[in-house]
Formats: structure tokens, sequence, C-alpha cells
């Protein structure tokens, strides 16, 4: 008799380590728990892939939205559609309005709000270009360190 793995008391798949990018644009991995195939088009959210994924159907046919998911019990409660909002500002007072309505910031909240968008990651500085030898960069134009 097989035990139970974590994933299924949690409902929360962990990839393993290695990862691959698919022409569609999503990640696919296996669960280290359950050996079962996932997929992930944000790398933060991991679903099974065998099987038609709701969620990210509906967030390409609407379009952006805000998503309330009670992670407890692993159920979409609200689906906020954002298309109409005109700028990025707009859709994080929502956000704000909806993190009080909802009591998200609350302890002990099993609400989680997220958001269909691509996730707005810090980007690496890019590196300065190489110097020809026997050049030092100039210590005026390098940015200066707070520390």
């Amino acid at each position: 008799m097989e035990a139970l793995t974590q994933c299924w008391y949690t409902r929360m798949h962990r990839p393993e380590r290695a990862r691959h990018r698919e022409s569609d644009g999503s990640v696919t991995s296996t669960c280290r728990y359950c050996r079962r195939p996932l997929v992930s088009w944000d790398r933060v959210n991991w679903s099974l892939s065998n099987g038609l994924d709701v969620s990210h159907l509906a967030e390409i046919t609407s379009g952006r939205t805000l998503t309330l998911i009670d992670t407890l019990d692993d159920l979409i409660i609200r689906r906020f559609p954002v298309r109409h909002l005109g700028s990025e500002a707009e859709v994080d007072a929502l956000k704000q309005e909806l993190r009080a309505e909802y009591a998200l910031d609350e302890p002990g909240s099993t609400l989680v709000l997220r958001d269909s968008a691509q996730p707005r990651g810090r980007r690496r500085a890019k590196a300065p270009p190489d110097l020809p030898p026997g050049i030092t960069p100039n210590v005026t134009d390098l940015p200066s360190d707070p520390a």
C-alpha cells in the first residue's frame, strides 16, 4: 500500500528542479512528491497538466483578471476583470481596495489575490560594456554605493 504524498494533504504541488520551457510559453515539470506532470505559466502557480486548466482558459479568453482564491479549500471565490482600467495605477488601487474589502492582510486569512498578468519582477542591471585593455572607467560615472 502506498503512503499519501504531501501534495495530497496540502493541495500544493511543488516542481522538481528540472523544468522545461514549452513553445506555448508554459513551463513543465514533475511534482516532487506525487511524480505527476505539472504545468505553470508564471513559474509560481503550478497545476496538474493532465486535464483542462479552467483558470488558464479563463485568462486567455477574457483578458487580464484579478482572482480571489481560498487556498485552504482550493476554490476560486471570484474573478475581477481589469481590462476596463486604463493604467497600472488604477489596477494597483483596485488591488488595495480588494485587499481591504476581503481582509486579505488579516492574520489567519486563507484568501489570496492573484493577478493574471506577467509578474513585474526586478530586471537585472546590464553589465557594463567591455573596455579595451588599459582603459579604466571614470569613477564619477559609476553609481555610488549607499552602504
